[in-house]
């Protein structure tokens, strides 16, 4: 069944102190917040003191921000979904991040994603073409591929987010009506019980336009969730727009 989500990459920020202090803030103030499921994706060397943190309200869950796709082995400096299974429950997958700087390909994001739902963590699937001009077909085509051998049940345990790379990291967000067009091509795809989300430069100040619409299930909040008030801010939004199925 899907529900509202807002999910905070905090990418590679923070400090120990600075990730001490934006989670137990974001706790603190989301034990006041309801029909929302909020979801943190620190660091990976901050994704243990980060969950001891925000369990203690429970309110919200975690994430981490990459797996690799083996079990253990001889992997230096990669972290494994056994690793992160009994303190994450989410993890992202196929960042565009990922594919720009460390080359990841869809084959890559397949065995993530295989390597997730094996393993108990709710893959959050990241999507979306390179640029305006592109059809959103190329965003299909990387979900498509990222769900190849997996079995149409094992659909509503994984999470979408569309992001348009053109959007990340700009000024504004991808238009509202392009968004929606695009998370109803997705769907086709992924279900009716899978959560499709947005990101892309969401802030606090455009997210009610997302938020009104009945297709856009949650949004996936980049720089804007380093700064606790303005994470609030969204969170408070989506609630007040957005109610459990």
């Amino acid at each position: 069944m899907r529900r509202p989500m807002v999910v905070a990459n905090w990418k590679m920020y923070t400090r120990a102190s600075d990730a001490y202090v934006l989670a137990t803030t974001i706790r603190n103030q989301v034990a006041a917040i309801d029909g929302v499921e909020v979801v943190i994706c620190p660091p990976s060397v901050w994704l243990s003191e980060v969950s001891d943190i925000v369990k203690k309200d429970g309110k919200v869950n975690v994430g981490a921000q990459n797996i690799f796709y083996e079990e253990e082995g001889p992997y230096t400096g990669e972290i494994s979904p056994i690793m992160i299974r009994d303190i994450a429950k989410y993890v992202l997958v196929g960042h565009s991040e990922r594919r720009f700087h460390f080359g990841e390909s869809d084959i890559d994001v397949n065995e993530k994603v295989i390597a997730a739902l094996k393993h108990g963590l709710s893959p959050i699937i990241c999507v979306g073409e390179k640029s305006k001009s592109a059809p959103i077909g190329e965003a299909v085509e990387q979900l498509t591929e990222a769900l190849r051998h997996i079995p149409k049940k094992n659909y509503q345990n994984c999470v979408v987010a569309y992001e348009p790379v053109w959007a990340i990291g700009g000024v504004e967000a991808a238009p509202v009506e392009r968004v929606v067009r695009a998370i109803a091509r997705l769907r086709e795809d992924i279900g009716r019980d899978s959560p499709i989300l947005y990101g892309g430069s969401i802030n606090n100040k455009d997210v009610g336009e997302f938020a009104k619409s009945p297709h856009i299930d949650g949004v996936l909040v980049g720089s804007a969730s380093l700064r606790a008030g303005v994470f609030i801010e969204i969170c408070k939004i989506w609630a007040e727009a957005k109610t459990f199925k």
